[in-house]
């Protein structure tokens, strides 16, 4: 079976322009679009050539109301416009582009697609939860180092959580929860100091949602866990770091920047405490945090520290691998099966 990988390191080497097969796939995600771009050494090698982000909280509101405002509606289309100039810097062969829960949910949705479509010059696809885990699984596992055991693997979203469990051949659990650090942030009266009550609240929220997903985890057995999503990474960064600096994201362009960083149980709760005794203008002046992560960092603090606990693991490794590397991993599966033509597409 033909497995790509993204190279390491020295060993990634791009060709020049038109020498090898590229990709560009884009990840519209409830709290950020993302852009990689990368290409095939031609033997089982993933060259990422470039990667872009854009903090557009699409699901700020509609996760809530269900739509999607004109402004989240015009800022997601500003985000892709930009990305879009990044990846035509690389004369992609192909494109591929999908959506999840804040456009999956919207009842304008659709019409977000279709303007995407127009003004973009992208054909998304819409994914069904099962299928996004799936990629996940498949951008994360050529980012780790598996053996012979098998890993849990949380990703954490702006609308939902991806909970599943994997070993190096296949996935042999997956689910997705309507729980994210957007839907959560309502809980935890973010543009003040939340109450104890508040708190009791949203973690009790957060429990009764992922429990029976993390008993069923349990059940199928795992070895380690990980936790993936930019939010993972920033809360990571903050806990394994101190009050002036962060820690160091230690992985390599291109096989998941965070694999090395290890996200202990103690340091996370010595966060969690930090973060609920700052303002949310003190928390935003916080390294790490900034204006855009202000009000969902107390919300993924609390939902990684409570699926830690509920795992019983003491600490968990942070892989940013996740579903914009398991499109990549699964555009060359497919060009090399002869299927990539079944995969949306843009010129």
């Amino acid at each position: 079976m033909f497995e790509p990988r993204f190279l390491r390191g020295g060993a990634a080497t791009p060709a020049p322009e038109g020498g090898r097969p590229r990709v560009a796939a884009y990840d519209l995600g409830s709290n950020s679009f993302h852009l990689l771009v990368a290409e095939s050494d031609g033997a089982g090698g993933l060259v990422e050539l470039a990667r872009g982000q854009e903090m557009v909280r699409l699901g700020e509101e509609s996760l809530r109301e269900g739509f999607i405002s004109f402004s989240s509606f015009q800022r997601g289309l500003d985000g892709l416009l930009k990305l879009r100039k990044i990846a035509e810097g690389f004369a992609p062969e192909s494109t591929v582009a999908v959506a999840t829960s804040a456009i999956r949910e919207a009842r304008n949705g659709s019409d977000f697609v279709h303007t995407v479509a127009r003004e973009v010059g992208l054909s998304v696809e819409v994914l069904d939860p099962v299928k996004e885990a799936t990629l996940i699984y498949w951008g994360a596992r050529q980012a780790l180092d598996v053996g012979a055991g098998k890993f849990a693997l949380v990703d954490l979203g702006g609308g939902s959580i991806k909970a599943l469990v994997g070993d190096a051949k296949e996935c042999l659990f997956a689910t997705s929860l309507r729980m994210g650090v957007l839907r959560l942030r309502e809980l935890c009266n973010y543009e003040k100091l939340p109450s104890r009550t508040e708190l009791l609240t949203a973690e009790t929220r957060v429990r009764a949602v992922v429990q029976p997903a993390v008993r069923q985890m349990l059940k199928v057995g795992f070895d380690f866990i990980v936790f993936t999503s930019g939010t993972a990474l920033a809360v990571a960064r903050m806990a394994e770091g101190n009050a002036e600096k962060i820690a160091e994201a230690r992985g390599r362009s291109g096989e998941g920047m965070g694999r090395h960083l290890v996200l202990k149980l103690g340091n996370l709760r010595a966060l969690e405490q930090r973060l609920l005794a700052a303002t949310p203008e003190e928390r935003a002046k916080m390294p790490g945090v900034g204006a855009m992560r202000a009000d969902t960092v107390v919300p993924g603090t609390i939902m990684l520290r409570t699926l830690l606990e509920l795992t019983g693991h003491e600490h968990a490794l942070i892989c940013e691998s996740a579903l914009k590397e398991g499109l990549v991993v699964d555009y060359f599966v497919r060009r090399e099966a002869g299927l990539a033509e079944e995969l949306p597409e843009s010129d």
